[in-house]
């Protein structure tokens, strides 16, 4: 696919940008800067590789600024109310290492790679690719002059609180029209942006979007990780942060992921090696940035919106506005629906149901606690198997609730299953609308707007059914289940069963009401259906009792999702 979408955008490239990077003199720094080996700051071996950049700068007759950081009083950063960072001095003695090229005046496009690492890591792809990647830029803009000014800065003390960035941004700050850190580029993954806080608007995305069109590079924006940005600007980990904190537009560059995921597995430690560099994303970034310093940075044209595809950007306000008709039209239908469903009473309805997949849910959580022992999770290390056998015990579990409800009373209200379907996907949806996140409103808008509209589709109102596992598919995925726990934004002391049950449960009602309408079964199929169940109850809990995590719950407390790569383990 990653392919497919880079010869897409080469066709539909206009002019090339100009000559490239040289791959192979890439490789050759990063090789030589992890032959220094772990550069943790302030450090002989972070002096080492600053010296590494100004003699391979001097081959090109070039001489850096070297940019004294010294003491920095580094901010305190909180999310959610909880302090992530603490307020503290830092004193460094290395320092940041500045080139321009272009015109001596005016506001400059910077691009920035920090040269440290932290102590145990080589650190071939965080961050020699990208120093490596800046060096052959230098090598470019020398032997080409670029119409715009462009200033290259190779960071200190990244690691330790983006310390080289923070110095550079509280005095040079008023010299930036645009900032971009590379940081964790030269992984296998697709090439993102990270950080578009609201500073980066409809002309920045759009500037964004035709450069790597020019350079035939497919680049995307994470709508989870847009969201994060525009909301908590001031947690960003990457140089590009403290400039958005001073209000220059800035972003950051990276491949999300590697062998296959959406992270990498080495990073910060040892194995961050040169094996692990992928000459096909030096190459892109590369591109990228020989495209993007070829235009100066667009001045802010009011807010934007980067369609969940590569390199398309528009203004946001039309994508509030059908999000906004959306939850109206779900609104609408629904109040209409929930009138008509006040009419049904007399047996086992809503209350009942919900009492069901309560039970249900508790009995999955029950034999996924017993199984996980003193694992927190060990459901991350197999999401999708986790995923299908707990949904197997919670969606068979309920049925075979509601059959032993069904011997004392006759169900009854499959409207308001409908209703209780719709509810919380308005809701969620909704909260998104209503706090600027456009990029996820519509994935839950989109639903409850199809179930709400359900019962005026005839046939088609199977739709109701289909349409909630939208959610539940781009939450559950099993990537961007690892993802989020990797980067701490998936809290794992909750069970997986909560988290299914939670997102499954609109498209269960749904399709308790669908069945409600169907014609009713006799015993043979109420047979059929029940030993069916008990069997996807019986096959989901040896399934989880039987799956043993890839690694110890001591090791995964050191090491996280890291700890599967036991062969690197003492």
């Amino acid at each position: 696919m990653r392919a497919l979408a880079i010869v897409l955008c080469a066709a539909c490239s206009a002019a090339p940008p100009g000559p490239g990077i040289d791959v192979d003199r890439a490789m050759a720094h990063v090789a030589a800067l992890v032959q220094i080996g772990p550069r943790p700051g302030d450090s002989a071996r972070s002096a080492a590789a600053a010296d590494y950049i100004t003699a391979q700068l001097a081959i090109l007759h070039v001489v850096p600024e070297r940019f004294a950081v010294g003491g920095v009083d580094l901010p305190a950063i909180e999310l959610l109310g909880a302090v992530q960072r603490p307020a503290r001095h830092v004193e460094t003695v290395d320092p940041d290492l500045l080139v321009r090229f272009g015109p001596e005046r005016g506001k400059a496009l910077l691009v920035m790679a920090h040269y440290d690492t932290v102590p145990p890591s080589p650190g071939a792809v965080d961050n020699g690719c990208a120093v490596a990647v800046l060096l052959e830029l230098a090598r470019v803009l020398h032997d080409h002059p670029p119409a715009q000014p462009v200033i290259l800065a190779f960071t200190a003390n990244e690691e330790i609180g983006l310390v080289g960035s923070e110095a550079l941004a509280a005095r040079r700050a008023d010299d930036v029209a645009f900032a971009i850190a590379l940081d964790l580029i030269g992984g296998s993954g697709p090439l993102v942006i990270n950080g578009a806080s609201t500073l980066i608007g409809v002309s920045e995305l759009r500037w964004l979007a035709d450069a790597a069109d020019r350079a035939g590079v497919a680049l995307t924006a994470p709508p989870a990780h847009r969201v994060i940005s525009r909301w908590w600007p001031q947690a960003e980990r990457s140089d590009h942060g403290p400039f958005t904190r001073r209000g220059v537009p800035a972003v950051h560059f990276y491949d999300r992921g590697q062998d296959g995921e959406r992270i990498d597995l080495a990073y910060h430690s040892s194995r961050d090696t040169l094996a692990r560099v992928d000459r096909a994303s030096l190459d892109e970034v590369g591109r990228l940035l020989r495209a993007l310093v070829a235009v100066a940075p667009p001045r802010h044209a009011g807010d934007g919106f980067w369609l969940p595809v590569a390199n398309v950007a528009i203004p946001r306000w039309p994508v509030f506005a059908v999000e906004l008709a959306l939850a109206v039209i779900a609104l609408a239908a629904l109040l209409a629906t929930a009138l008509r469903a006040t009419r049904e009473r007399g047996g086992a309805g809503l209350c009942a149901g919900l009492a069901c997949y309560a039970v249900a849910t508790a009995a999955a959580s029950g034999v996924e606690r017993f199984a996980a022992g003193a694992h927190p999770a060990p459901w991350l290390h197999g999401p999708l198997r986790a995923e299908l056998a707990e949904a197997a015990i919670v969606l068979g579990g309920f049925v075979l609730a509601t059959r032993l409800v069904a011997r004392r009373w006759p169900w009854i209200g499959g409207t308001r299953y409908l209703v209780a379907s719709a509810i919380p996907l308005v809701a969620i949806g909704g909260f998104w609308l209503a706090t600027d996140a456009l990029e996820l409103a519509w994935v839950w808008l989109v639903p409850a707007c199809a179930i709400a509209l359900a019962p005026r589709l005839g046939r088609a109102g199977a739709i109701a059914v289909v349409a909630p596992l939208l959610p539940a598919a781009l939450v559950l995925a099993p990537a961007q289940l690892r993802e989020a726990a990797w980067n701490g934004f998936l809290p794992t002391a909750v069970p997986l069963a909560a988290w299914l049950a939670a997102l499954l449960a609109p498209t269960v009602a749904a399709g308790v009401w669908w069945t409600r309408r169907r014609p009713r079964r006799g015993p043979l199929g109420t047979l059929v259906i029940n030993l069916g169940c008990a069997l996807a109850v019986a096959s989901g809990v040896a399934v989880v009792v039987l799956s043993p995590p890839a690694c110890s719950a001591s090791k995964f407390q050191s090491f996280h999702l890291a700890c599967e790569q036991v062969e690197t383990w003492p």
